[in-house]
């Protein structure tokens, strides 16, 4: 039979033990539940900057389906002043369409040009006029903006792509005009896409760890808030075939570890539900960064176990030491 002092020393450790089992389940606990809040967080805030984002997107398409149907804006009825030199009418031609567009301009900070595109993809005007003026070419059918409104028949927002009159990068929302069942042409605004990264940083004002950055219909990385994080481009692999762009094109949304620039980031995703089509928009920052209170969190839970066992021990020590 084992002796009093064996029977206590065993039951001494067995408390021990014990306790530190509910430390280590507490500070496990802990741990998980932070890191949940940490995910919840940016999960929360990539939504919460997707729906404004559709917000401010749709606003520009309601706004240009409005203007779309003055009868100012119906139909072409100069398209025979049409010169190459001018990639469009003259500035003083069709005088109300442009007043349209001109008014259009003066309200929405969110459109920076306006344009009047033939059936056949011809130019007729594009306000402000010098944009106008600075066009390489005359026909736009080929751009995506146009074949999905024509194709669709309905308002769409296009790829992003270089901007034949201002050389940086655009996209368009473009809306059929049709009177009796024929199209008449297609009334675009270009989306100012710069106002997205300045809407992304004020948005979450202060905040320097996170890049926000848009993606097309077709994996094309739009804007992004922070050039310090690397972009989604620098991963290795087209944005296309990178799994939170499918997800998140596909209407999904959630919070994933990427491998970005040789580092691994958190790359929290969704779908931002655009006219005619879906683009998607992430925030990115350093995984280390982000985790850091997760692990500082976890060391100091392991740091107290590694007390409590060392106090543990010592005082088992003490204890058999009295009893001998």
């Amino acid at each position: 039979m084992l002796s009093s002092k064996s029977r206590n020393l065993a039951a001494y450790s067995i408390a021990v033990a014990l306790a530190i089992i509910i430390l280590a389940a507490a500070g496990t606990a802990s741990i998980s539940a932070l890191e949940q809040k940490i995910m919840e967080k940016e999960a929360s805030d990539i939504r919460t900057l997707a729906i404004a984002t559709e917000g401010k997107l749709s606003t520009v398409a309601s706004l240009m389906e409005a203007t779309g149907g003055l009868p100012q804006v119906a139909g072409a009825p100069h398209a025979s002043q049409i010169t190459t030199e001018l990639h469009g009418v003259p500035e003083n031609v069709d005088a109300e369409k442009r007043q349209v567009a001109q008014s259009i301009l003066s309200k929405s900070q969110d459109i920076e040009a306006i344009a009047f595109i033939l059936p056949d993809g011809e130019m007729y005007i594009e306000e402000p006029f010098y944009r106008q003026m600075n066009l390489t070419r005359t026909n736009f059918a080929f751009r995506d903006y146009f074949q999905g409104a024509v194709n669709s028949g309905s308002t769409y927002l296009g790829e992003v792509y270089i901007s034949a009159s201002s050389g940086a990068s655009a996209s368009a929302v473009a809306v059929p005009i049709a009177s009796g069942g024929e199209l008449k042409g297609l009334w675009i605004g270009l989306v100012h896409l710069q106002n997205l990264d300045r809407f992304a940083k004020d948005m979450f004002e202060g905040d320097d760890g996170r890049r926000f950055t848009y993606a097309d219909q077709h994996g094309h990385e739009v804007v992004y808030s922070n050039e310090i994080v690397s972009a989604l481009e620098g991963a290795g692999k087209p944005l296309a075939d990178m799994d939170v762009y499918k997800k998140a094109i596909s209407g999904e949304s959630g919070v994933a570890v990427e491998s970005i620039g040789g580092k691994e980031m958190l790359v929290a995703y969704h779908p931002v539900r655009a006219p005619g089509t879906t683009w998607a928009v992430f925030s990115i920052q350093p995984y280390e960064s982000i985790i850091k209170p997760v692990q500082d969190l976890r060391t100091q839970v392991y740091s107290a176990i590694a007390i409590a066992a060392a106090v543990g021990v010592a005082l088992a020590i003490v204890v058999v030491a009295k009893k001998s």
